[in-house]
């Protein structure tokens, strides 16, 4: 319970405002939720909506509950449990790549429509092929788990595609030391290579320019499209936006019209743009005062009452009307459940 303990008097002001920014999609919360159940863990309440891209806050009950702050390498096995397919357009394309190196460009390009916590980029070091990985915003003592699973999904994404040399030759770097657990990983110690400069996936040069066993030109420009679609509505999106500005001014939520004339429109057309989004502005608003609340609830012993006040709600009863139907349970029910996950230490 220390950790809880410890957080007792935390306010608003303490959290990463990136925190609260639609960074990681919903698909991978949900294989957190199935991993958890095939591990017999506590869960955390169902996913609603669309699919779309989640805030890290959203996450931080699941990773707890892999006790991601004191073995970070069980990232490692989180991201081997997650399948291609989950990767959306950047693992697709991947799949049908020409050849390796086209798969890490493409991984490259795509990614933050899956997974914006960090930026890729792709280079030629000597003679390999490197993708490499960097946190976009702070991650505090969460960046080693995340970053763990996050290359190591990308890993079992070019595990599908090569063949048995190119994969014996590839490699994952890391710039920290072996961790000690790591002789429990169900891929071989070969493949980390520790105390390097960066995160990154190495391939041989000459191995990744050479064609692809799952190559599929046609599907691959059809997937491409649908990639680049997925992009300009992640970039231009009305919700994405109101999102932001809501995140921007947490606890101080802006009103309606605040954020139409910060985004230069009409309150009107701001309600329709989010309509043809399938989106609302009470629909937007209620989420960020729900993942604020989370966080309180999680990482202080504030009374309800309290935490009501802080997100912005009229009175308690309101409060707990609204997170039960945000996350399916009662505040209450929501902070004991996390409790009893930090008892498990």
């Amino acid at each position: 319970m220390a950790r809880f303990k410890s957080a007792a008097d935390a306010k608003s002001s303490e959290l990463p405002s990136s925190w609260f920014e639609p960074s990681i999609h919903s698909a991978y919360y949900q294989i957190f939720t199935k991993l958890l159940a095939a591990h017999h863990l506590p869960l955390p309440g169902p996913f609603t909506g669309p699919p779309r891209l989640l805030p890290l806050l959203d996450f931080l009950p699941s990773i707890e509950v892999f006790h991601a702050l004191d073995t970070p390498e069980a990232g490692i096995e989180v991201g081997l449990a997650v399948p291609g397919a989950a990767h959306g357009a950047m693992g697709l394309v991947a799949l049908s790549s020409d050849t390796l190196w086209d798969a890490m460009v493409t991984m490259v390009r795509y990614g933050p429509i899956r997974n914006h916590l960090f930026n890729y980029r792709c280079l030629q070091q000597a003679d390999m092929a490197v993708l490499e990985v960097r946190p976009r915003l702070s991650l505090a003592r969460y960046e080693r788990f995340l970053m763990y699973s996050t290359v190591l999904a990308i890993f079992n994404v070019f595990k599908a595609i090569s063949e048995d040399t190119a994969f014996n030759a590839m490699r994952l770097t890391f710039p920290w030391e072996t961790p000690s657990r790591l002789e429990r990983c169900s891929i071989p110690a070969r493949v980390f290579d520790f105390n390097k400069g960066a995160v990154s996936l190495q391939i041989p040069m000459e191995l990744a320019i050479q064609p692809s066993q799952t190559a599929a030109p046609d599907l691959c420009t059809r997937l491409k499209m649908a990639g680049e679609e997925e992009l300009s509505k992640l970039k231009g999106s009305t919700g994405a936006k109101v999102r932001h500005l809501l995140h921007q001014r947490t606890p101080a939520w802006p009103s309606l019209q605040e954020v139409a004339d910060k985004l230069a429109m009409s309150k009107r057309t701001l309600i329709r743009k989010l309509e043809s989004e399938e989106l609302s502005y009470q629909l937007l608003l209620d989420e960020a005062r729900g993942e604020l609340a989370c966080w309180f609830l999680r990482r202080s012993g504030l009374p309800l009452r309290e935490i009501a006040e802080k997100t912005g709600f009229s009175d308690q009863a309101n409060f707990t009307k609204s997170f039960r139907r945000m996350q399916g349970c009662a505040p209450s029910e929501y902070r004991s459940n996390f409790r009893r996950v930090l008892d498990l230490d």
